[in-house]
């Protein structure tokens, strides 16, 4: 779901400046100062406030300070209860098996396994049925299985594209996730990168607030219609193409070259769509309103294309916009309603500009 970007603030954020001073004066308990750098990097995305560098700055000083005491203490979990941001959690293992994983280790968990948390960073598996955290949609050994780390960030950026991707597979009707629920991922650290049991990316799905849910996700595309499995072919894989672009917080002129090489990706989709949509024989959709969809598809694409080939930000951002004005939300909500399709009216939005959360 799309957030509008907060106005810019005169004042900087008094957690962020709180954050810095604990986070280096109280090393041995750099957890505070932690706590209050991630709080101020929520407070300042939400009211525009300076001080991001002060934050991030405390939450480096309160980390560098914490090592030892968190390798001493916690034996080893990353973090005791948060996730980052934006869905990701690095996960340490206990070896008590001869596979190096733990009875509760996250990397145990299969496809459509419902957990709850457990202590330091564990994931319990539990009935679907009963309350629990999340519920896995994608389970994937990593790219990379040599004994050498490949480095956090590219676990990172592994799990995010693939957890993005996989989601369709599970819940081939995306609109009909709920709206608090999001996407979350598991990767391996460097201590959990021994065991090569754990070697393994883990997707899931859970509400953003962390609360516990009941009941599965869960809808394969052999439970649904022809028609239905056609439309959702033709406008996942445009939804897909649209949530991998510029960051939410990238604007035309901080990043043109981004924009435009999105914008390329968009007009492919977008022609896409419209020849997914032509090419079926649809037998319960209103053909009509089909039409009015693949001929605003393929005007879309034309000025995707357009902002592709842009050479200055006001062309670019004025072909983004007739784009965006061409995205045919009205005629896909029209069949979504016709074919029993969920039908979230916050799910246009995603089609106002800027990118989709990665989850």
């Amino acid at each position: 779901m799309m957030y509008p970007a907060p106005q810019r603030s005169l004042y900087t954020n008094n957690l962020a400046i709180a954050s810095l001073i604990v986070g280096i004066v109280c090393c041995y308990f750099g957890f505070i100062g932690i706590g209050l750098g991630i709080g101020a990097l929520r407070q300042i995305k939400r009211t525009g406030e300076r001080g991001k560098g002060l934050a991030i700055s405390g939450i480096v000083a309160g980390s560098l300070g914490m090592v030892l005491f968190v390798l001493t203490v916690i034996g080893g979990a990353f973090s005791v209860d948060d996730f980052e941001e934006d869905g990701s959690r690095p996960s340490h293992v206990s070896p008590t098996s001869d596979s190096g994983l733990s009875a509760n280790s996250p990397f145990r968990l299969s496809l459509g396994q419902c957990f709850d948390r457990a202590a330091a960073g564990n994931a319990r598996p539990v009935d679907c049925t009963s309350a629990h955290f999340g519920e896995t949609y994608w389970v994937q050994p990593a790219s990379e299985q040599t004994s050498a780390y490949p480095g956090e960030d590219v676990m990172k950026e592994e799990a995010e594209k693939l957890c993005a991707d996989r989601v369709d597979t599970y819940v081939a009707d995306t609109w009909s996730i709920p709206d608090k629920v999001v996407t979350f991922y598991f990767y391996p650290d460097r201590v959990a990168w021994k065991a090569p049991a754990a070697r393994r990316i883990v997707c899931f799905l859970a509400n953003e607030d962390k609360s516990s849910r009941t009941g599965m996700l869960r809808k394969y595309a052999s439970s649904l219609t022809p028609d239905q499995r056609q439309l959702l072919d033709a406008t996942n894989q445009f939804d897909k193409a649209w949530g991998k672009g510029p960051d939410e917080d990238t604007g035309v002129e901080d990043d043109p070259q981004a924009y435009r090489t999105w914008a390329k990706d968009m007009s492919a989709a977008a022609n896409r769509q419209a020849t997914l949509l032509s090419n079926y024989r649809w037998t319960t959709a209103d053909k009509a309103t089909v039409d009015r969809l693949i001929a605003k598809s393929r005007i879309a694409a034309t000025h995707y294309q357009l902002a592709a080939q842009s050479t200055d930000n006001a062309t670019l951002r004025t072909e983004l916009g007739l784009a965006d004005d061409n995205l045919g939300d009205d005629e896909i909500i029209s069949l979504r309603r016709a074919l029993g399709l969920a039908t979230q009216q916050e799910e246009p939005a995603k089609h106002q500009g800027g990118n989709s959360k990665a989850v």
